[in-house]
């Protein structure tokens, strides 16, 4: 998943994480999913998507990374 990513991508996507650490309000960011369990919510990173899994208590957990055509499947 995340080590077949180009360097530029995976620097995207870290400097994404970086600011969202620091984020007020991280829900107002994440996109919520429905009917795509174990993942609740997405992250949108250019043509690509990290799904996440809400932990209940403010944390979330990757569950996937990967191109926004193949993610879903």
């Amino acid at each position: 998943m995340f080590e077949n990513l180009d360097d530029d991508t995976k620097m995207r996507i870290q400097k994404k994480f970086q600011a969202l650490k620091n984020h007020p309000s991280i829900y107002s960011v994440l996109e919520p999913l429905t009917d795509f369990h174990p993942a609740t919510h997405r992250l949108r990173i250019g043509d690509y998507r990290v799904l996440l899994a809400d932990e209940g208590d403010g944390s979330f957990l990757i569950v996937k990374v990967g191109h926004r055509r193949s993610i879903y499947r």
